[in-house]
């Protein structure tokens, strides 16, 4: 008989097979009988691997978010949504810029953002100086993102073994590490002397610089502008010794209130815009003036790259085990004050093509995560989205930049993909990418 916590949560009595402990699906804490689901045994031992967020594992996760039935109170939706920034602010004063890790893997999944061509393998040696994650995968999920940086020892022995299985594939493939970092210095000089590569980049929600900072080593051909409407998570942004205005501006803009400052950011004038982990904390009522406060700053051609949470993802099955988070339909409220929304790949395409943006890619990106030690498997549903502002066909010589950009056989790739998964996009089914994180 399994044992249970005051909380109703189920302990030791692990399911076994044989006289061999097995693996069980996490999602069994969320049910009402509170009995675990055996998982198939895997084949792999990776422990962050690419899954088919299949239809059997939909309709179980659906279920259970559908017997949700306490939102919060009026009173308390209108509280936490004028005191946004203030619950934000109050984060990064906690927390500093010591709560994310750097995410060293964007260039991975956006190849546009990588012009030096640093392949997975590479990445950590790379970012090595700088103490960066190698694999930057997002394997959190409290506050307000999901990398978060409390890791335990267990964490960083895996993370060690990562970096010394890399180095082992780079120096099986005879890569010479020193002219490697050679290749690199020269590749910098040819892209910074090189006017055509010199495009603006902006990010929405750049909170202390875990995402900026990473792609300014990798691109230092590009001028970044971000901002965020945290004024304390600016300050952390340009207190960074890294922190360059020649290369950088950070500003402080609520981007769900207030049109991004022309005195800043011209109309028309941004080349690539991200949004990693920062739509999700907006009301769903605010999002299309968000996407199109977003479309008047972005050039005609110009591309916006979002990531962020998806429907189903553990997080979201957590808050359910929780009474009293719920704000509104896949919104919730986390115990710090700040709150997320949790997307379909159909929701996030209707928000930026009824603000006059053309979808490129719109997809799901699901992994397994499993905890050796307590023998849990945990699902992690991610989106992750392209969208274009539509070409402007008088200005043919930014037509011409920006094309060159998206024409890689990679992107085109990805594009293809988007098309065969928007002919299922009215279904609730969700598909597995190969993208990895």
């Amino acid at each position: 008989m399994n044992n249970k916590t005051s909380n109703g949560d189920i302990t030791n009595d692990e399911p076994t097979v044989g006289s061999k402990r097995s693996w069980t699906d996490v999602n069994y804490k969320f049910c009402e009988d509170k009995e675990k689901q055996v998982v198939e045994e895997i084949q792999t031992e990776t422990s962050w691997a690419d899954v088919d967020w299949d239809s059997v594992r939909e309709s179980i996760a659906k279920s259970i978010t559908e017997k949700e039935t306490d939102i919060i109170g009026e009173e308390d939706k209108i509280h936490h949504e004028d005191n946004a920034m203030d619950y934000w602010d109050k984060f990064y004063k906690k927390n500093q810029n010591k709560f994310f890790k750097d995410r060293t893997y964007l260039h991975l999944e956006f190849p546009e953002l990588n012009p030096l061509k640093i392949t997975r393998d590479e990445t950590f040696i790379f970012f090595e100086d700088d103490d960066a994650a190698a694999e930057g995968a997002e394997n959190g999920g409290g506050g307000g993102g999901s990398d978060n940086l409390y890791q335990d020892k267990d964490d960083l022995e895996k993370q060690e073994k990562e970096r010394e299985k890399k180095m082992a594939n780079l120096l099986s493939k005879n890569v010479d590490i020193k002219e490697l970092k050679n290749r690199w210095v020269k590749d910098i000089q040819e892209l910074t002397n090189d006017e055509s590569k010199k495009l603006t980049v902006l990010e929405i929600g750049c909170g202390t610089g875990a995402t900026v900072y990473p792609l300014l080593k990798l691109n230092p051909e590009k001028y970044f502008y971000v901002f965020d409407f945290s004024p304390h998570a600016v300050n952390l942004v340009k207190s960074n010794s890294l922190y360059n205005e020649a290369k950088l501006n950070a500003f402080v803009c609520d981007i769900a209130t207030e049109q991004i400052p022309t005195s800043i950011v011209k109309d028309n004038s941004i080349d690539m815009m991200l949004m990693i982990f920062v739509l999700s904390a907006i009301s769903r009522d605010k999002m299309h003036a968000v996407a199109n406060s977003l479309f008047k700053s972005l050039k005609p051609g110009g591309v916006l790259y979002i990531r962020d949470y998806g429907l189903y993802d553990m997080t979201q099955l957590r808050f359910i085990s929780k009474k009293g988070k719920k704000i509104d339909e896949n919104f919730y409220l986390r115990a710090d004050g700040t709150r997320t929304y949790f997307f379909t790949t159909q929701v996030l395409s209707e928000i930026f093509e009824a603000a006059g943006f053309k979808t490129l890619v719109s997809k799901y990106d699901t992994r397994e995560l499993r905890n050796r030690k307590r023998m849990i498997s945990m699902y992690r549903v991610w989106v992750r989205g392209k969208f274009m502002k539509p070409l402007d066909n008088e200005n043919t010589e930014n037509n011409s930049k920006i094309l060159s950009i998206y024409n890689d056989p990679i992107n085109n790739n990805n594009n293809n993909n988007n098309n065969n998964n928007n002919n299922n996009n009215n279904t609730t089914t969700t598909t597995s990418t190969t993208t990895t994180n």
